[in-house]
């Protein structure tokens, strides 16, 4: 913070020469990913220094993060461990792109390998026969899983899905054992199945999430675009952003503003913060905030409504490699658009790869290696990677032979696949959140609720946690930030509804006929 003390007059400048400064403002923002960071950029326009963001971390972005083969080099193309891509029907994203000036690729669906119960195929509808007991369908118009998902969405069952222990038992229930076994192995997502979800919650959010179809648009740059552009935009308009300063209190003031929020500088030369303020977002998920001491905090973790959220621990593995071997991998069933960008499988623990099909990332030759929800997995690959990268890699090579060398589905037949350049691993704590089984409430209502967790204080949360009706890794987030925006602040931006009306968008896309792998996380 020497720069502060150097630029500092008036409050500012009242901690410097000690070890803390001491910030006034008028709204305290605590959390620089998106959802706090997009909230601190609406409000600037109109409020300008009186906003400050506290950030943990010595970069904003949160769960959109990207990183590069070369982190010095300006031009080495950033890849996300976070977010990735833009889907077609979300139009918050699509908005907020168009007035940041982030240009976007949109590559050609290619091929997704699907590997279940030791056979691998390039159609789900293939691997049926790998499961025995199976509802028999009763709409050929439609792959299976879509028309079991059907079931579950539509069929007579959901008039009392609350009454469901969890969502594993309602699938169960009614799309039968075998039905849940293939839906687990045909989704890239573990953590759905295996989680206990509050089943009225989860459908719910699938009725949002099923028709984001189909083509994905990725920005030029990485994710982190968004990012950079809203932090650009925020600072012009005069918003105080101060980064590297892990937020440890959040409590009520008495001191001429109504609340306080002290932060740990991090890193050599960064003083500690008190930055007084009358107004709170906390910007923060549950996995952090619950780290978070002061009333203001704990007054949060003890709401019902907090303690009905549940979080996912996610792993993702991002490679470089010397040479792009993947590109001579396609389905000999099609004569274009063939080659394999995608594959994933229950027998492994890589769960899903991703190889990027956009000319930016492809530029790169990088590989998302590990996308992995499966509590187990990513236990597994947290303890080796503990063990030091060779072993690692070792372990990441071995089941990237067994998945794309002898599967009896791609050709060539085999691949070589050489050591990797790079090789990086992220673990999020809590990538993802639904609400708990048998919860008590809604996901409009966790929305509603977080508008203003407390009654009687000028605090709200923003973030996907609170926001479970979301597609994809920051859609939540943004949704989150408008709610408040529009209801706290007076604010009129478009992309969610009002309270009144529920959560949809308030044109939302006419029903699409697709598989479900075209969208997704």
């Amino acid at each position: 913070m020497a720069w502060v003390c150097a630029l500092a007059a008036g409050p500012l400048a009242a901690g410097c020469g000690t070890n803390e400064t001491t910030v006034d403002c008028e709204i305290a923002i605590v959390g620089g990913g998106p959802g706090g960071l997009h909230t601190a950029f609406r409000l600037g326009a109109s409020q300008g220094k009186n906003v400050c963001l506290i950030e943990k971390e010595s970069e904003l972005g949160g769960r959109i993060h990207d990183v590069a083969l070369d982190e010095k080099d300006a031009n080495s193309p950033r890849v996300g461990v976070g977010a990735r891509r833009v889907m077609e029907t979300q139009e918050v994203l699509f908005s907020l792109a168009s007035e940041l000036g982030i240009t976007l690729e949109k590559p050609p669906l290619v091929a997704d390998l699907i590997g279940a119960r030791g056979k691998y195929a390039f159609a789900k509808d293939d691997l049926r026969s790998q499961y025995q007991g199976l509802l028999a369908q009763q709409d050929p118009g439609v792959d299976y899983e879509t028309w079991l998902y059907d079931v579950l969405r539509k069929g007579p069952g959901r008039a009392s899905i609350a009454s469901a222990v969890d969502l594993r038992a309602y699938v169960r229930s009614h799309a039968g054992l075998s039905g849940y076994d293939f839906l687990r192995d045909m989704s890239r997502f573990r953590a759905d199945f295996e989680y206990p979800l509050d089943a009225r919650g989860y459908m719910d959010y699938l009725d949002e999430e099923w028709d984001v179809c189909c083509q994905a648009s990725y920005p030029v740059g990485g994710m982190s675009t968004f990012i950079r552009g809203m932090e650009k935009k925020a600072g012009e308009s005069g918003v105080r952003i101060f980064k590297s300063q892990a937020v440890t209190h959040i409590e009520r003031s008495s001191k001429g503003f109504r609340y306080r929020v002290r932060s740990q500088g991090q890193g050599d030369g960064q003083k500690s913060m008190v930055v007084n303020a009358n107004r709170l977002v906390v910007a923060v998920s549950p996995y952090w905030l619950k780290q978070i001491e002061g009333d203001i905090a704990t007054d949060i973790q003890k709401r019902s409504e907090f303690q009905q959220i549940t979080g996912v621990r996610v792993v993702t593995i991002t490679q470089w490699w010397p040479e792009a071997w993947w590109q001579t991998i396609k389905d000999p069933g099609k004569t274009r658009d063939n080659n394999v960008w995608r594959a994933w499988t229950t027998d492994l623990c890589l769960n899903f790869i991703e190889i990027p099909q956009e000319p930016y990332a492809a530029a790169g030759k990088v590989t998302r290696t590990v996308y992995d929800d499966d509590i187990r997995c990513v236990q597994f690959w947290e303890e080796l990677a503990k063990q030091g990268m060779p072993k690692l890699e070792a372990e990441l090579q071995a089941q990237l032979n067994t998945l794309f060398n002898h599967n009896g589905a791609t050709v060539p037949a085999t691949v070589n696949i050489p050591k990797p350049t790079k090789t990086h691993v992220h673990v999020w704590p809590d990538a993802w959140h639904w609400l708990s089984a048998s919860a008590t409430l809604s996901n409009a209502d966790l929305a509603n609720w977080a508008v203003q967790p407390l009654s009687g204080e000028d605090v709200g949360l923003v973030g996907e946690a609170y926001y479970v009706n979301r597609s994809g890794w920051s859609d939540g987030a943004f949704k989150s930030s408008l709610r408040l925006l529009n209801e706290t602040y007076g604010m009129k931006l478009p992309g969610v509804s009002s309270r009144a009306l529920g959560l949809s968008s308030p044109h939302p896309a006419p029903p699409l006929r697709r598989l479900r792998s075209q969208g997704g996380h």
